[in-house]
């Protein structure tokens, strides 16, 4: 690899002039094998796979590490930014929001008198979050197709690891081929028109309810909707909007009806995914500026937690948790943004306001400004998951990396690095 302090603009290799040339620019033919390519596919198709580091660390993340440390030596010895997507706006907004996240944590976790152990891995959580931010940008701004490389190693991590270490509680479907195959379908499927991707949205939705993956069939139902809503002449767009969400709700709630068997398992994970909620929505409640610390080491926010499942439990006439006096675990609470919240008070969760926003913008900039293409429902998938994940999923591990990379196709859309493919466009 060059030394940085010797490398111009003028004599830079291939990869680099990639790197600082528009993203809009045609790729190189030798660009699928380029380093950031493969950088790209070895931190996606790692991120499955964990080492301890005070918690578990994604092998993926020392990748980006590595990737965003020769960025700021690019920065450091050539004084240009490395890419385009690191003079975006919205890239600095993101990095100063999470450095008030971090100065939210740090204050909550003194004032608290958090443990140690979960004060480090409060801190690092923020902190490896910024550099993964970092890192992808740096890798998408080399090339607009490694956010699709990215996804393609962590797809097929995801599979690797679900066959070699078993997918968890033994779901292959949930936990292992189910979201990689709807993916490389929501992929494919728009060669052949907008209609066959709703077809083909509504298909694998059914599936997913049947297997018992109920957020995916929903997001699917969901994306099918607004693939079917952007392909209607821009001015209606708003207008239909709250139609087909009527809509898709009632396809949702009738498919769930249709497809559930006897409802325990279902019932359990319900029980379970809204006792987290309340509890963290309560804890910040009880403290919206300081929090309750890392972890809530040292507070009774997991108590109430338990307290809370166990009553819904009773009421719900499902059984199979721990008693409400026993030690919780390792649990991790899932909804990112309340915990963020409830962990660091509002300071504490200002990262997720900003990414918030930049996902709802980059959604009405997909469904109700631009014209359709055909990565267009494969991007939606990407950012509507992202926005289930900010409500409804742990934020911790192999998380943080895909917030990164939802992160990096924002930055992309903002800086109109997808350029619509030549598919049939939408009507004016």
């Amino acid at each position: 690899m060059m030394t940085p302090s010797i490398i111009s603009r003028s004599n830079l290799p291939t990869e680099n002039r990639e790197m600082n040339a528009s993203i809009g620019d045609a790729p190189s033919g030798s660009g699928w094998l380029s380093t950031s390519a493969w950088m790209s596919f070895l931190a996606g198709f790692f991120t499955a796979f964990t080492v301890s580091f005070v918690g578990e660390m994604p092998v993926g993340e020392l990748v980006l590490i590595a990737a965003a440390g020769w960025a700021v030596l690019c920065v450091v010895f050539n004084h240009t930014w490395p890419g385009p997507l690191w003079q975006s706006r919205f890239l600095w907004s993101l990095l100063f929001a999470q450095f008030l996240a971090l100065g939210g944590y740090i204050f909550s976790d003194l004032y608290r008198h958090s443990f140690p152990l979960d004060m480090a891995r409060g801190w690092g959580r923020m902190v490896f979050l910024a550099i993964d931010i970092v890192a992808i940008a740096y890798l998408f701004g080399c090339a607009r197709r490694n956010f699709l490389v990215f996804l393609l190693g962590q797809y097929l991590g995801a599979v690797a690891s679900a066959l070699i270490t078993g997918p968890l509680f033994g779901d292959m479907w949930k936990f292992g081929v189910g979201a990689p195959l709807t993916y490389l379908i929501f992929f494919i499927a728009p060669f052949a028109g907008a209609f066959a991707t709703v077809i083909a949205a509504g298909a694998i939705g059914v599936v997913h309810f049947t297997m018992d993956y109920r957020s995916m069939g929903g997001l699917c139902l969901l994306v099918g909707m607004l693939t079917f809503l952007q392909i209607m002449p821009r001015r209606f767009r708003l207008w239909l909007a709250p139609l087909m969400m009527i809509v898709a709700v009632g396809a949702v709630v009738w498919i769930y009806g249709q497809t559930q068997g006897d409802g325990n398992r279902a019932t359990r994970s319900d029980v379970e995914r809204t006792a987290m909620i309340t509890a963290a929505f309560e804890a910040f409640e009880q403290s919206p500026l300081i929090g309750h610390g890392s972890w809530f080491s040292n507070s009774d926010v997991y108590d109430n937690f338990m307290l809370i499942r166990s009553a819904a439990a009773k009421q719900a006439h499902v059984g199979g948790f721990a008693d409400p006096n026993q030690d919780p675990g390792a649990t991790a609470l899932h909804s990112q943004i309340l915990v963020a919240l409830a962990e660091g008070g509002l300071f504490g969760g200002s990262f997720f306001f900003v990414f918030g926003a930049g996902l709802i913008w980059t959604l009405y900039q997909m469904v109700f400004v631009h014209r359709w293409h055909r990565l267009t429902p494969f991007y939606t998938l990407v950012l509507i998951s992202a926005l289930w994940d900010l409500f409804c999923s742990p934020f911790s591990g192999a998380q943080r990396v895909s917030i990164a990379m939802v992160c990096g196709l924002i930055l992309l859309v903002q800086t109109e690095a997808i350029s619509p493919s030549p598919a049939r466009p939408s009507r004016q």
